[in-house]
């Protein structure tokens, strides 16, 4: 149960990492300028940094679906349906980011335009980077891996 614990707060705060990163390339990327050395280091670590999270998520999963779940709707069925809206929103937020990262990491050197793009997915995906970051945040107030609170 601890390690559970553990690794909810550790998911949680890699997401919250995660949401502050996804502004970083969409900042960098929004005058389609080709990529420096830099700036495709900027998007790696961006996608990492998300897949980190995400699979953070995933690993939590089983865990919140054997004690959390029922326990969560029984208390708060407003609260149950925005966590599954919360896992709906970083599926979301991993797509984008990893759609962004390839189109500006692969865009060729003459195309201005896909990179502004990606700089829209990588802004996009931040804004719902956030939202589920709020909600994870609420929902984890309300019942989390230790219980009520």
């Amino acid at each position: 149960m601890l390690i559970t614990r553990i690794l909810e707060t550790l998911h949680g705060h890699a997401a919250v990492l995660a949401a502050a990163a996804l502004a970083h390339p969409a900042i960098l990327l929004r005058k389609g300028a080709p990529l420096s050395w830099r700036t495709r280091l900027a998007v790696a670590l961006t996608v990492a940094m998300v897949v980190v999270a995400f699979a953070s998520g995933l690993v939590v999963y089983p865990a919140y679906v054997d004690r959390v779940r029922v326990q969560l709707f029984l208390q708060s069925r407003t609260a149950g349906l925005l966590f599954e809206t919360k896992e709906h929103l970083a599926y979301c937020v991993t797509a984008l980011t990893l759609g962004s990262g390839v189109a500006a990491w692969f865009a060729p050197r003459d195309s201005r335009d896909l990179r502004q793009v990606a700089a829209v997915g990588f802004g996009a995906a931040a804004l719902l980077c956030l939202a589920a970051v709020g909600l994870g945040t609420f929902v984890a107030g309300v019942h989390g891996f230790g219980g009520v609170r």
